[in-house]
C-alpha cells in the first residue's frame, strides 16, 4: 500500500466498489490493475469513477488503461474491459466518460485536442493492444498554476511561465511591452502580435524546476485575472 493517506483512501473506496461490480472469478484481474497503479492518483480516480458508475451497467473489470492523446495537462484515456473499450477525458480536477472507443466525440473535444473532424481523430485510434499503455508509478509533474504536464507549453498568462528574453516571470516582466514598443496592452491584436513574437523567440516549456515554493493562480488568458496582468 502507498504511504500517502489520500491514495490509501482512494484504493479503499475502489476496492469497496469493486465488490459490487466484479465477479469472484474476475477479481484477481481487477486487483492486479489496481495494484499496478496504486501510486498514481489520476489513474486511481479514473478507476474509482469507472467502478462507481459502471458504463452501460456492464459488470466487468478494467484490464488495461492506455493513453490516446494529451494536451495541456488533459488526457484522453482508453479503458479496456473484458468486452469493450471506453474513452475518458482526464484532468487533474475531473474524470468524464465520453463514450465507447472510436465513437464520435463532441466538436469541442475534437477542437481542444487539435482534430479537424471525427475522421481526423480516427487516424490515431489504433487497435487497443497497440496503444501506449499508461506507465505504472506516480503521475507526471503538473504545473500547479495552469495544469499542463512537464514538457508542454504553459497556458498563455500562466504565472509560472519563464520569459525567453529576460528569463524572469513572463506575466510580470516588462518584456511584452518592450517587444511591442507600447506602454500597455489593451487590444486583442496586440496580444496576438505578442504571441507571434513569443513563438518566434521560442517559448520555454514547463519543467518541474520552475515550480516556486508557493502555487500560482494563473488560469490562462481566458481568466480575467491573468488577462489583466498581461494587459497592465
Amino acid at each position: 500500500m502507498p504511504e500517502n493517506k489520500e491514495l490509501q483512501q482512494l484504493i479503499s473506496e475502489i476496492k469497496l466498489f469493486m465488490k459490487y461490480a466484479v465477479s469472484d472469478a474476475q477479481m484477481g484481474a481487477a486487483e492486479a490493475v489496481l495494484h499496478k497503479y496504486r501510486n498514481n492518483s489520476r489513474i486511481l480516480n479514473l478507476l474509482r469513477e469507472y467502478y462507481l458508475a459502471l458504463p452501460d451497467a456492464r459488470e466487468e473489470p478494467v484490464l488495461r488503461i492506455a493513453k490516446l492523446v494529451q494536451h495541456q495537462g488533459v488526457s484522453l484515456l482508453v479503458v479496456t474491459t473484458s468486452s469493450v473499450s471506453y474513452v475518458y477525458v482526464s484532468s487533474a480536477q475531473q474524470i468524464v466518460l465520453l463514450g465507447e472507443y472510436r465513437a464520435e466525440l463532441e466538436p469541442e473535444v475534437l477542437e481542444y485536442f487539435g482534430f479537424d473532424s471525427h475522421e481526423d481523430f480516427l487516424k490515431i485510434c489504433l487497435p487497443v493492444g497497440d496503444l501506449e499503455e499508461c506507465v505504472p508509478g506516480s503521475e507526471p509533474t503538473i504545473c500547479p498554476a495552469c495544469g499542463v504536464s512537464e514538457g508542454e507549453y504553459h497556458l498563455l498568462g500562466c504565472s509560472i511561465e519563464i520569459c525567453p528574453w529576460c528569463e524572469g516571470q513572463l506575466s510580470k516582466c516588462n518584456c511584452r511591452f518592450e517587444q511591442l514598443e507600447v506602454d500597455a496592452i489593451d487590444e486583442e491584436e496586440q496580444l496576438e502580435e505578442f504571441v507571434d513574437l513569443l513563438t518566434a523567440k521560442g517559448r520555454i516549456p514547463f519543467e518541474q524546476e520552475q515550480v516556486p515554493f508557493y502555487p500560482g493562480t494563473s488560469r490562462g488568458l481566458d481568466g480575467d485575472d491573468t488577462a489583466g496582468e498581461l494587459e497592465q
